[in-house]
């Protein structure tokens, strides 16, 4: 049973794939940035749950491995969400960058003071953050409830399963619940950035439909959306 949870992190596939093909259909470079941590935090959580989940006899990490491993399993992972709420709701470059790399900065800080409650600071910390970003880009939010309700549906859906299982998860120490919930966690975190990733492609898909890689502006939507200034 051990091996769901390693097996589960195949489900990052979908968000990897919608980052791909953006970038392939629309040249967008945040999607490549996108890609690129998901693939270090996918390798970091393969690594840090390798220490648990393989038979004894094919573990390759040591204990100081491991506790390297969690460090940047806890990092990657906690700026991941912040980074993916940035790319779901269309930050604009360079602010998109700014951003992401000033909260990053002080979750590695946090993941870094072990005599902090670090979940606690973090899951607040993280929260406040994207609360923020959802209220200044509530027009984004709005057009994916108003244009996309079966994409937002399954959006919510797997959001809140995600909050769920790690809730449960998080009570628990590598026994069989902890298993089960963690492994669930994997799929609906993975399933919600994959569904924020294609909603963040649907729409830009329709305010600035690509044309052999290049955009071209076609509604009064998508030209007042260019006109904003901010992020």
């Amino acid at each position: 049973m051990n091996q769901w949870l390693l097996t589960t992190h195949s489900v990052a596939l979908f968000p990897i794939g919608i980052f791909i093909f953006s970038w392939k259909t629309r040249k967008d470079t945040t999607s490549i940035f996108m890609l690129i941590k998901f693939l270090y935090a996918v390798t970091f959580s393969l690594l840090y749950h390798s220490h648990h989940s393989l038979p004894e006899g094919e573990v390759f990490t040591s204990d100081y491995d491991y506790t390297n491993w969690a460090l940047l399993d806890s990092y990657a992972c906690s700026s991941l969400i912040f980074t993916m709420v940035l790319y779901g709701l269309r930050v604009r470059e360079p602010q998109f960058y700014i951003t992401s790399f000033t909260v990053e900065s002080v979750v590695l800080v946090v993941n870094l003071w072990n005599n902090l409650n670090r979940e606690l600071i973090l899951t607040w910390y993280l929260c406040v953050c994207s609360f923020i970003i959802v209220v200044i880009k509530w027009k984004t939010v709005w057009r994916y409830l108003y244009m996309f309700k079966c994409l937002s549906f399954l959006f919510v859906v797997c959001g809140v399963g995600a909050i769920i299982s790690y809730l449960i998860a998080r009570e628990h120490w590598y026994d069989a619940v902890y298993i089960q919930y963690h492994s669930l966690w994997h799929c609906c975190v993975f399933s919600t950035a994959g569904f924020a990733s294609l909603l963040r492609y649907k729409l830009d898909q329709h305010l600035y439909p690509s044309v052999s890689g290049r955009e071209q502006i076609t509604s009064i939507d998508s030209m007042q959306d260019v006109e904003m200034s901010g992020i």
